[in-house]
Formats: C-alpha cells, sequence, structure tokens
C-alpha cells in the first residue's frame, strides 16, 4: 500500500500537472561573458538536429554561452523551473541574459492580469477563458512573477492556463529576455523543414553584421486619430533613434508611409520586398491574420460603406454570442431599431454560408506568404499581430517568409494607442540584441518572434549589449560603485536612447530621485529622453510634487508624444491643478488632435465646479474669436460630465441588479473618478454590499495607480475587515498594484 501512495504522489506537482521525464541540458562548448537558452522540444531537436547546432555554433560565436534544453515537455512549470536553477546557477559567472523557444514548446494563457496589459480589458466572469486569457512568455522570462494553475486546453495541447495570484508582484520586471519560434500552421508545408530553413536564414543573417541604414515606417488609418502633428512628430524620433540615416544625403534611406497616399498599399509592398530595407515599422490596427492598413482610399461608395456598416455590427454581435449571459436576439432588435436594418443584413451572420468579402486594403496571410519580406526587423505595433498561438499569425508569415526577415516585434491581444511605440528602440541601432530592447519595454501581451539574440552592428563601437547584463545594477551588483558610475557617465552620453537607457537601470535600482529626474527633462535636448524621464517620474505617483509639475511643463513640449503622455497623466492624476493647463491645451490647440481626445477624459473625470471655472477662465483668455466653438466645446464638456453623473448613479444606486452595478464598476477602470474615492472605499468596507460589489469596487481601484489619492486607498483597504477569501485577496492584489 505505501508503494502505491508513492507511486500516486510521485505522478502529481503543485499545479496539478505529471511529473516529466528529465530534460536533456548540453552545456555551452564554451565560457563567455553571457549565456543563452534554447528551449525546444525532443521532436523538433530530432528533425532539425544539425540546423538547431549551426545556429547554437553562431549564438557561440557571437560571444553567448548556449544551453540547450530538450525533452518531451510535459508542463510549463517543467520548463520554468529549469530556467530557474540555470539562472539561479549562472548568475554571478555567466549571467543568462536571454532564451527562445523553439518549436511546440508549452504556452501559457494568463488571467487575473489585464493591468500588465496596455488595453486589454475583457470581463474574465462573462467570457470563455480562451478570450479572456491573456497568452505570455513572461510566464517564463519574469521569474518574479507568482503563477497559479487553472487547466490545461482542451484542444490545444500546448496551451495552459495560468493565473496571476494576489500575492504576486503586480508590476513586470522580466528577468531576462525571450522570443518564440513557431511555425504558423496555415502556411502549409513540413514545419520541421521551415524551422530548419529559418535557422539556416538565421545563421546566413547573423554573418553579415550589418548596420541599420535603411528605415521604413507605415501609418495605418484611423491610429492616433489620423493626427499629423503626430506624424509628423514621428521624425523627431527616428532622428534621434537611427541618427545615422541623415549623415548622407540619401532620401531612400528612411521612408515613412501613409495610408493617406496614393496607391499606398502597393507602395507598402515595394517597401516589404526591398533587398536593402533594415527595419520596419508598422503603426496600424491589426488582427491575427490581417494587417488592418486602409491604405488606398476613405470608405466610399455605397456598397463599401455597407460592407464596413456590417463588420462593425457583425463584431458586437458576435462579442455578445460569446458572453455567458449574452442576448443575441436583444442585440440585433437593437441594431435593426437603430440603423433601420431588415432581417437580409443579417443573412450572412445567421447561415455563414460564404465568406464576407475582405476589405481590399487589408494585407491579409494569403497576402504576406506570398510575398518575400526582406527587412530583418518589423515591429507590428498592432493588436494581435503576434498571436503566435494562432494557427495563422501575421508576424509568423514575415519571419518564416521566403525573404531576409528573422525577428519580429507583436502582440497577443490589443494594445493600446497611445503607448510609447517607438521606446527605447534605439538601442538597437547600439547593437543590442532585439530581444534585450523588448524586455526594456516589456508588456504582457508585446512579444519576440524569430531570433531575440539578434542584433545588428552598432553604429558606433560599444559593447553595451554585453554591459546591459555585467553592468546592471541587480541583486548583489545595486551597490557596486564602478557600475553605478558607468551608468552615471552614460547619462551623458550623445546618443537619446543610451541615455534613457541609463536613466531606466540607474531608477530601478532607486539611484536616482524625483528632483533628479525633473531636472534632467528639464535639460535634456532629446526628445524621447525627456519622455522616459517623465514616464520615470510617474512611478512616483500623483502625489509627488516634482511629478505634478513635470505632467504640467510637459504639456506644453515640443514633442507631441510628451504632450500627449502627459495629457494621460494627468487624468490619471486628478490633481485640479493642471486643470487649466489640460483646458488651455484642449481649447487652443485643436490641431493637437490625440491630445486633446485624450484630455477629453478630463472633462468627465474631473468635479464639475472645476472643470467649469477652469474652462471659462480659458475661455475668456483665448485668442479664439469664434464664439460657436466655444458653445460646442461647453456642449461636449457638459455630456462628459452628464457621463460620469450616469456612471456614479450606476455603480451606487443599492436598487439595482448587481450585474448593472459591477458593469458601471467596471467603467471606473478606465474613469478614474478620483473625488468618488472615499464612495468606493465605503462599498469595499460594507458588509451590506452583495460580496460581488464589494470585490469589483475592490479591483477597480486598483486602477488607480497614479491617483493624488493612492495612499488614501490603500489605507481605507488595510482597514477593512472581512472574512470572505475572494475579497481579502482582491484588497490584497490592489494593494500591491498600488505600492
Amino acid at each position: 500500500m505505501r508503494k502505491i501512495f508513492l507511486t500516486v504522489a510521485l505522478s502529481i506537482v503543485t499545479f496539478g500537472v505529471s511529473v516529466a521525464a528529465k530534460p536533456t541540458i548540453e552545456k555551452p562548448a564554451a565560457k563567455h561573458p553571457t549565456s543563452f537558452a534554447i528551449v525546444i522540444d525532443s521532436e523538433t531537436y530530432s528533425k532539425c538536429q544539425s540546423e538547431v547546432k549551426a545556429y547554437r555554433a553562431a549564438l557561440d560565436r557571437d560571444n553567448l554561452a548556449v544551453f540547450t534544453l530538450s525533452a518531451q515537455w510535459d508542463s510549463p512549470e517543467q520548463i520554468r523551473e529549469e530556467l530557474k536553477k540555470l539562472y539561479k546557477k549562472n548568475l554571478n559567472k555567466m549571467p543568462l541574459e536571454g532564451v527562445v523557444f523553439i518549436g511546440d514548446v508549452p504556452y501559457v494563457s494568463i488571467q487575473n492580469a489585464q493591468h500588465m496589459t496596455t488595453a486589454f480589458k475583457m470581463n474574465e466572469s462573462r467570457f470563455p477563458i480562451e478570450e479572456t486569457a491573456v497568452t505570455s512568455d513572461r510566464f517564463y522570462d519574469d521569474l518574479n512573477l507568482e503563477l497559479e494553475f487553472i487547466k490545461r486546453d482542451s484542444v490545444n495541447s500546448l496551451r495552459y492556463y495560468y493565473k496571476l495570484a494576489e500575492n504576486s508582484p503586480q508590476q513586470l520586471n522580466p528577468t531576462f529576455y525571450s522570443g518564440r519560434i513557431i511555425y504558423p500552421e496555415q502556411m502549409g508545408g513540413d514545419k520541421y523543414k521551415e524551422i530548419s530553413r529559418y535557422l539556416r536564414k538565421v545563421v546566413a543573417e547573423r554573418r553579415r553584421n550589418e548596420k541599420i541604414d535603411y528605415v521604413v515606417t507605415y501609418a495605418g488609418a484611423a491610429y492616433n486619430s489620423d493626427c499629423l502633428v503626430a506624424w509628423m512628430d514621428e521624425r523627431l524620433a527616428i532622428d534621434e533613434m537611427f541618427p545615422q540615416l541623415s549623415e548622407r544625403n540619401d532620401m531612400a534611406q528612411l521612408t515613412q508611409l501613409n495610408f493617406r497616399m496614393r496607391n499606398a498599399k502597393e507602395q507598402l509592398f515595394d517597401q516589404i520586398e526591398r533587398a536593402e530595407v533594415d527595419v520596419m515599422l508598422f503603426n496600424e490596427h491589426g488582427s491575427p491574420d490581417k494587417q488592418h492598413l486602409d491604405g488606398t482610399d476613405p470608405v466610399e461608395g455605397f456598397e463599401r460603406r455597407v460592407a464596413a456598416l456590417r463588420d462593425e455590427v457583425y463584431y458586437y454581435l458576435r462579442r455578445e454570442q460569446r458572453k455567458k449571459d449574452g442576448d443575441l436576439p436583444g442585440a440585433k432588435a437593437y441594431f435593426k431599431e437603430k440603423y433601420r436594418l431588415t432581417d437580409k443584413f443579417f443573412e450572412e451572420f445567421d447561415n455563414p454560408t460564404q465568406k464576407a468579402a475582405a476589405n481590399e486594403d487589408d494585407l491579409v496571410l494569403e497576402e504576406i506568404n506570398k510575398l518575400r519580406p526582406m527587412p530583418r526587423f518589423v515591429m507590428f505595433n498592432a493588436c494581435y499581430n503576434g498571436s503566435f498561438h494562432k494557427e495563422g499569425y501575421v508576424a509568423g508569415s514575415y519571419i518564416f517568409g521566403r525573404g531576409r526577415t528573422v525577428v519580429a516585434q507583436g502582440n497577443t491581444v490589443n494594445v493600446l494607442q497611445d503607448r510609447w511605440t517607438y521606446e527605447m528602440l534605439g538601442l538597437i541601432s547600439n547593437g543590442v540584441r532585439v530581444g534585450q530592447y523588448n524586455r526594456m519595454i516589456a508588456t504582457l501581451e508585446g512579444h519576440i518572434i524569430g531570433d531575440p539574440a539578434f542584433h545588428f552592428a552598432p553604429i558606433d563601437d560599444n559593447k553595451l549589449r554585453e554591459e546591459m547584463v555585467t553592468k546592471s545594477l541587480v541583486g548583489k551588483r545595486a551597490n557596486n560603485v564602478k557600475n553605478i558610475n558607468y551608468w552615471v557617465e552614460l547619462m551623458q552620453a550623445p546618443n537619446a536612447d543610451v541615455q534613457s537607457l541609463a536613466l531606466r537601470t540607474l531608477a530601478d535600482a532607486g539611484k536616482l530621485t524625483a528632483e533628479e529626474l525633473l531636472n534632467k527633462y528639464r535639460t535634456c535636448n532629446y526628445a524621447t529622453t525627456r519622455m522616459e524621464c517623465l514616464k520615470l517620474l510617474s512611478r512616483f505617483g500623483g502625489a509627488c510634487p516634482e511629478f505634478v509639475t513635470a505632467v504640467s511643463e510637459a504639456l506644453y513640449d515640443s514633442y507631441e508624444l510628451v504632450r500627449r503622455n502627459a495629457s494621460r497623466y494627468a487624468s490619471m492624476i486628478g490633481d485640479e491643478s493642471l486643470l487649466d493647463e489640460c483646458a488651455d491645451r484642449a481649447l487652443n490647440f485643436p490641431e493637437d488632435k490625440r491630445v486633446a481626445f485624450i484630455l477629453n477624459s478630463m472633462w468627465q473625470i474631473m468635479p464639475e465646479a472645476a472643470v467649469e471655472e477652469a474652462l471659462e477662465k480659458t475661455i475668456a483668455a483665448s485668442y479664439y474669436p469664434e464664439k460657436g466653438y466655444f458653445d460646442l466645446f461647453r456642449k461636449s464638456v457638459a455630456r462628459s460630465q452628464k457621463m460620469k453623473a450616469d456612471d456614479v448613479e450606476g455603480a451606487f444606486d443599492k436598487e439595482a441588479k448587481s450585474n448593472s452595478r459591477i458593469n458601471a464598476i467596471r467603467g471606473f477602470r478606465n474613469s478614474t473618478y478620483h473625488d468618488q474615492v472615499p464612495q468606493m472605499l465605503a462599498v469595499v468596507g460594507d458588509e451590506n454590499e452583495p460580496i460581488e460589489i464589494r470585490i469589483a469596487t475592490a479591483e477597480a481601484l486598483g486602477w488607480f495607480n497614479l491617483s493624488y489619492r493612492k495612499q488614501e486607498i490603500v489605507e481605507g483597504l488595510r482597514g477593512v475587515k472581512t472574512s470572505d477569501v475572494e475579497l481579502s485577496k482582491e484588497i490584497q492584489q490592489t494593494i500591491n498594484r498600488l505600492k
């Protein structure tokens, strides 16, 4: 009996998955300053062995000590534990800087961590876990996170579901970088032959070791409010990230395409297949299997307008259909009434006998697979283009294409339009590995597809990619005087992103004060470095006077992205002292379309009396002579305040249904009504409130992370006494998020 019991016990691990056979670990062929791991499944390794070994040799020539871990992996936890052991064992001698997952390596989709994404906010209680969980390799590369096993997917054996634990760190801080080499089944053929071919391509491109001297950008329709000021200011960032492009009198070194241009899609095809292009940067909307270019003309003509309406209506019907308590007939009735639609309009939805016509301006997988993508690195600043868990995904079609593209960056879910798209990107001009760059801007959804250790030759001789690891200020190195001085010196480097990297490294180690960062912001001539200062100041929160001052000044920065993010921070802080500047920016600078769009949230979030006072003061001093302009603005503000009143009433009306109240409370995640904090805390602590309402309110308070009332929230939640386990967990998670 004892023997049987031990056998059963050994077949179980912490998260309910079976113990796997011990993996085979091949040690490095030589010692180097840093190390790297290849994680691969046994079948792929067997079928692609010579190419994997050639890739490993190429990494060795690139001064990386390479470990190869192969097995018929039974669980993600098994891989994570092996990487953790490898990391700890080599921390002081050959620190592990990165890992690549090749072939059929399990991947994890994470719940309870939407605050780690830039924009994803799907209701996890109303939609299926397959849609609400975010597929993310942060499970592997961020060893700080605590995650709890939920289940294995019943259809896709490689997919596992985990939940971020409430007592886990609630901010991302990857321990090392990672990348995925996983073949899209949609492309057809033998996946092992295609992986082998891809690895041969990587080895060949690594031998070339070229500098970045040709860059292409593309701006898609309906992105950043189609703001031309934002698009024009892209050039400021490009010049700082890739200063070498302006050193020669060659206009072809930088090509900036915009959907408004004539035959933009055809021009884009030419650039994708242009041999000398090193880097291509897409800023657009996306899906797993499409790039939404809208690249020729606006939606014109009756048929195209009807198609656009159909796509929009069908999108919302599908969402309603997927909800556990969705009302599909009610949704149809709503659209019939709103747009005067007949049953015929819904025929394709009800009986999908034929594929609806695709938007001719989309770039779909079938088209991409016929191209020969040439840029060595492609960024997809778009939703879903990096969905490597799908049978077909855009980033995969690029790297496995017949061109020279070897690495891409993409997202597994939707992504915020107003994120800092080009943050730290200039590091790749300095020879930094693509994975190292991606680690610096980590989100739950953002991934490197392809070889994460790939890098370009630096524009100036340096050892930055090595010294980012060996001179880091992590663990025992945090107080190393030589390392600290190294980064202090780089704060004055003649390169914007090298300065930004130095600032980030010192700030992560707690070596920079808010006062020092504010001074750096005020004195720095690099636009992107000023943006880094502003972002680092946000860590101090809305109660920090230096941060509030920086936001006030940044609203008038010469770089549109700084102004835009200052606008976003202003609403997240909630300090009424910022209202005058915000009103001035919105009223007197309407050409800043995205800034004005973001500032709309201020008129909804802030107290009505304070908003009206700032608005009237600005109107009185404005140089705009047209009265009608101000009247329209007043009406817009009135609508915003009405929305706030409706939200507040819906959230706190005890006579309303719980589902209705929860939906209203969830809206506080986007609209952080700072003046409602006392009332929200009262709900969390009220034992007479339904427990699901209390939990939803505690969760919503976790989104007030920059609020000037943050400490009040933390102290209020600590004072809540409850015996309910789920509420206690939610309170703990919110407190951890606000730390």
